[in-house]
């Protein structure tokens, strides 16, 4: 079935076009609907200028603002009349990092923990307190304007395997290295320079989705029922698995799947081991150590997530990332590229 189609069976209508061409943009999205309830932000800017990356957010705010300003004029009138619903993705790493397991002082992030960006993604961290604020200005001053929720989720896998794609590029070149040289002495371990017990809390991007949608929902409902959006709206929401995962736990289903009989090793230095060092894939992939509490999300709307866990249902994860890697997936080749230092690119 040709995508079109496919597209169309579920109801789909693809709307391209340029964030740097705002208003065209603008144009094209409104002629299919001047109205727009929930309003969702999935887009990130390189990381290598910071002029492009400041055009990028507002552009995205001018986006944003030019929607919900028409579906205001257009609602206004109605009995049903809602302000839009915006849900701006940001992430987990705005907060930083959480100490080891095992750590006494070891703490989940809430929704209330200080924000501890690193630079490179400072900006996006940034663009959600402002659209934040613009959300609040609106409402204090008695405009129409917007209600906003900032997303903050964990790591996702599952399809592409995001930033995941990258731990089985590691285990499969430490593979590939090991086996063509069989006099390394620790040839039937995976092994990693990073502590066993570093946390990596992450979830299936299909409940991911769900969270989205939950939130969704949530506020549509409360319309329709007279609360208008204030449970979900001007507020932020983690979105985490149900429970986090730990180094060990990964590396150790990673071995398994592929075929180091000796396990893995952990707390190595670089000279220890055969695989790609050189890349990002040890300081962002296993290295980030972070749990994060997403009990609010669950307590306002419900949600919860299904799906297995990463360590737990590694070969199909794989299987689907390989899949994606052969069809020429977009995402797969864009984590690539960044692994290797190249965050130039928009996502």
């Amino acid at each position: 079935m040709p995508i079109s189609c496919l597209r169309s069976v579920n109801e789909v209508i693809p709307i391209v076009g340029d964030l740097a061409d705002t208003e065209n943009t603008l144009r094209d999205i409104l002629s299919y609907s001047s109205r727009w309830d929930v309003i969702v932000t999935c887009t990130e800017p390189g990381k290598t200028d910071k002029v492009a990356e400041a055009e990028h957010w507002n552009a995205l705010f001018k986006l944003v603002v030019g929607l919900t300003e028409t579906s205001n004029q257009v609602a206004s009138a109605s009995p049903e009349f809602r302000r839009p619903y915006v849900l701006w993705s940001s992430g987990c790493k705005d907060y930083g990092t959480t100490r080891f397991l095992g750590d006494p002082d070891l703490r989940p992030h809430s929704e209330t923990s200080s924000l501890d960006a690193p630079a490179p993604i400072r900006g996006r961290t940034d663009a959600a307190l402002k659209a934040l604020e613009l959300a609040q200005n609106s409402r204090s001053g008695g405009s129409p304007g917007f209600d906003v929720a900032i997303v903050r989720a964990t790591p996702i896998y599952g399809y592409s395997a995001s930033y995941f794609g990258a731990a089985f590029e590691y285990a499969s070149y430490a593979k590939n290295a090991k086996s063509s040289n069989e006099s390394i002495a620790d040839g039937q371990t995976l092994d990693f320079a990073a502590d066993a017990e570093t946390i990596l809390h992450s979830l299936h991007v299909d409940d991911c989705a769900d969270a989205y949608v939950a939130l969704a929902t949530t506020a549509l409902l409360d319309n329709v029922n007279g609360k208008g959006n204030a449970n979900v709206a001007e507020g932020v929401f983690n979105v985490s698995g149900r429970r986090y995962e730990t180094l060990r736990e990964v590396g150790m289903a990673l071995a398994a799947e592929y075929g180091f009989l000796g396990g893995a090793r952990f707390g190595l230095s670089l000279d220890e081991i055969s695989g790609p060092i050189n890349d990002l894939t040890g300081q962002l992939v296993f290295g980030w150590s972070q749990w994060v509490a997403s009990d609010k999300i669950r307590a306002v709307t419900g949600w919860t997530d299904k799906r297995p866990l990463f360590s737990e249902n590694l070969r199909v994860y794989r299987l689907a990332y390989e899949a994606a890697k052969v069809q020429g997936n977009d995402n797969v080749d864009s984590i690539s590229r960044r692994m290797a230092g190249d965050w130039s690119e928009r996502k």
